[in-house]
């Protein structure tokens, strides 16, 4: 199945970082999906004027949106961590990135 525009600008944002592999295509259409729902549930909750707790019978709790938006954004993270789009999930798909440049004590002295 082809990607969409949308999927298609994250795999290459995968491809500069040097990680995108085509196994990595269905990840990348929940990871946009996921990212949709959760802009479009945000957009609703910042319309509604970002309300975050709602009164009921047992006192007062978060409102479910909410509840709904952090979980939403767990997910996102897991996913760009597993994509290798956050630094954490970079570096356990690549670690060459990270690694400093090690240079020889006897460089140092020398100057």
């Amino acid at each position: 199945m082809k990607l969409t525009k949308r999927e298609q600008e994250i795999a290459d944002r995968m491809r500069r970082l040097g990680v995108y592999k085509p196994e990595f295509d269905e990840t990348i259409r929940r990871y946009r999906k996921l990212s949709d729902e959760f802009a479009s549930l945000y957009g609703k909750y910042k319309k509604d004027g970002y309300p975050f707790e709602t009164s009921g019978p047992q006192g007062v709790k978060k409102a479910p949106v909410v509840v709904t938006l952090e979980s939403l954004r767990r997910d996102l993270l897991d996913l760009e961590d597993a994509l290798g789009l956050s630094p954490r999930g970079l570096k356990k798909l690549q670690e060459e990135p990270f690694k400093a440049e090690r240079k020889a004590r006897k460089t140092d002295l020398l100057i």
